[in-house]
């Protein structure tokens, strides 16, 4: 059988419920750069993981993506990323502000 991690979402065993998480104080935002025709694919396979974040279009024409995402989270989006990264080219840097 293949790792669990490989498996797809739908496909992958229930996370177990834990005590509540504090709210976080703000958002967790990166810049993400890719070709402008993979945004759909973009938006297609971050939504596959859990919708762990949502993005912005900040400038079309060259697809710089603003990424907002909970601080809570951000290992399991950057693993995210990591594998969309396999499939798809792209480039992230943390936010400047």
């Amino acid at each position: 059988m293949a790792a669990p991690c490989a498996l797809p979402p739908a496909l992958r065993k229930k996370r177990a419920c834990g005590p509540p998480l504090p709210a976080p104080s703000g958002s967790g935002r990166l810049l993400v750069r890719l070709a402008p025709e993979h945004i759909a694919l973009f938006r297609f396979l971050l939504e596959a993981h859990d919708n762990l974040a949502y993005f912005t279009v900040l400038e079309r024409r060259t697809a710089l993506l603003k990424l907002v995402f909970s601080p809570q989270r951000e290992r399991a989006l950057r693993r995210a990323l990591a594998e969309m990264a396999q499939s798809l080219p792209f480039t992230t840097q943390d936010w400047p502000f």
